[in-house]
């Protein structure tokens, strides 16, 4: 379809053109309140502005914050914050525990990027738990053995990027549901991590590795560098997503595939990318999670897969696709994170995290429908 689209005269190109940007505009979370964007080679394409919401007033600052997918789970956010400084007696809003939590949120934050860019493509990757281990466990292995640490590195990335591509062709090609897939692949890969490494823990003896430091290393007394390369790719991915053809491409998709195959899209191959991405964002997480801990073990990261897809849940994307932001999905695995240590520092058991992700899942689910029945509302 896209090479057709591809051979056919300008005019159609630039009808295609336009189709496909209003189209993938009316995907995105926040593109009522989005600056117009211009077209490709068709001409400039300017997109509609939103109309005037009589109900909510005249599009002032606060309407405009108010209509945010993420305005929900940012309050949230700041309400738990409030709660688990008090009950912890101010140790929680300590920056000791916030670089704990900036830590720990790093590692699943990497992943959450891919599952939650891949959830609004509407495919699922269960299997990014094993990937993290598998790949990561190669690569300390390689580390441990002597090899340069770059070398490691590249084999981590390839083995992710390698996993994600065999995700995508199964589903895209076979036409296997990615939950089913993912499923199946995450059980291959974390019986393979069992089979090689015999359950052991494989560690990397001091002195460590620059390469290691750069990674996961201290910055200052208690961040890491991790923060800044999760944050660092959370961005660029966040640019590609909402900023660029190929991001409207991942919304079009999610929100209706068929309308977005008719417009020219290259439906196929943009699912295969997005499982690539996934799929190599969890083998780099792997790999800096081995750089903070020194050491890998096949049970690390294995409850991932369902943590990242809370993360973007909770964070605004639609489990149906088509729904969902960058913004979002760091807000959702900063709170998770942010109840994982809360509860502890306030002295409650840390078994009810569970009980409580599982809660604060449906409220945000709520909420995220709520507003989005608002908005729409409005602009009817």
């Amino acid at each position: 379809m896209c090479e057709a689209a591809e051979g056919s005269t300008t005019g159609n190109r630039g009808s295609s053109e336009v189709s496909l940007r209003t189209m993938g505009s009316g995907f995105r979370s926040r593109e009522a309140s989005s600056a117009p964007t211009s077209g490709g080679p068709g001409g400039g394409v300017v997109a509609p502005e939103a109309p005037a919401l009589s109900r909510w007033g005249s599009g002032s600052p606060l309407t405009r914050l108010v209509r945010q997918r993420e305005f929900g789970i940012i309050a949230v956010g700041v309400v738990l914050f409030a709660v688990f400084s008090l009950a912890s007696s101010g140790t929680f809003d300590s920056f000791q525990t916030w670089g704990g939590i900036g830590s720990s949120a790093a590692e699943l934050g990497i992943v959450s990027v891919g599952v939650g860019f891949l959830m609004i493509s509407g495919e699922f990757d269960l299997s990014v738990g094993a990937n993290f281990a598998f790949a990561a466990l190669v690569m300390a292995t390689m580390v441990h053995d002597g090899y340069p640490p770059i070398e490691g590195l590249l084999v981590d990335l390839g083995i992710g990027i390698g996993i994600g591509l065999l995700n995508g062709i199964v589903t895209v090609f076979l036409n296997i549901p990615s939950f089913i897939a993912t499923l199946g692949t995450y059980f291959l890969w974390s019986a393979v991590v069992l089979i090689v490494t015999g359950g052991t823990t494989i560690t990397i003896l001091p002195p460590t590795p620059t390469l290691l430091n750069v990674l996961g290393g201290f910055i200052g007394d208690q961040m890491r560098s991790e923060i800044l390369w999760w944050l660092g790719i959370a961005l660029v991915v966040g640019v590609v997503l909402h900023r660029t053809v190929t991001g409207n491409w991942i919304y079009a998709i999610g929100g209706k595939r068929m309308a977005a195959r008719e417009a020219g899209v290259a439906v196929a191959r943009t699912r295969v990318l997005a499982f690539v991405l996934c799929g190599m964002l969890a083998a780099f997480a792997g790999a800096v999670q081995l750089a903070h801990l020194g050491s890998m073990s096949a049970g690390y990261g294995s409850a991932y897969q369902l943590e990242a897809i809370a993360a973007s849940v909770v964070g605004g994307c639609a489990l149906t696709g088509g729904r969902g932001s960058m913004v979002g999905i760091v807000v959702g695995t900063v709170i998770l994170q942010m109840l994982a240590s809360g509860l502890i520092l306030s002295g409650v058991s840390p078994y009810w995290y569970q009980a409580v992700v599982g809660i604060i899942i449906i409220v945000a689910v709520a909420m995220h429908t709520r507003i989005g029945a608002v908005v729409h509302g409005a602009e009817s």
